[in-house]
């Protein structure tokens, strides 16, 4: 079975200038998937650390989209209409933290409210 693929900043390593730091969109995605953890079971996700590259992102979408979060859509996804998603070599993905909530908030939904 395919799916989405959810990729976020590992928080545990996310450390710059001897401080500890933290991603505020990776925060959002995380504070949304913690309210409705039935979503995680639908998603692949997969923690990346923070430095770039970050070589799994770039194998998927190339350098120039390997920021995070960011989630790579399964090749037979249907993209609601509104939300904006890139494409390149074929792979569609949203990197943008709102129209990724947007995406999962409209894809995984039972009686209206996210699973």
């Amino acid at each position: 079975m395919s799916r989405d693929t959810l990729f976020m900043l590992d928080p545990d390593c996310f450390i710059s200038e001897g401080k500890s730091r933290y991603c505020p969109d990776c925060a959002l995605i995380a504070g949304y998937l913690s309210f409705y953890p039935a979503v995680i079971q639908e998603l692949t996700l997969r923690v990346v650390a923070p430095p770039r590259p970050r070589q799994e992102i770039v194998a998927l979408l190339g350098e120039e989209n390997q920021s995070a979060p960011v989630l790579v859509l399964d090749r037979d996804a249907q993209v609601p209409s509104g939300i904006a998603f890139g494409e390149i070599n074929g792979q569609r993905f949203i990197n943008d933290p709102k129209a990724i909530l947007a995406y999962l908030g409209q894809k995984h939904t039972a009686g209206g409210m996210p699973l």
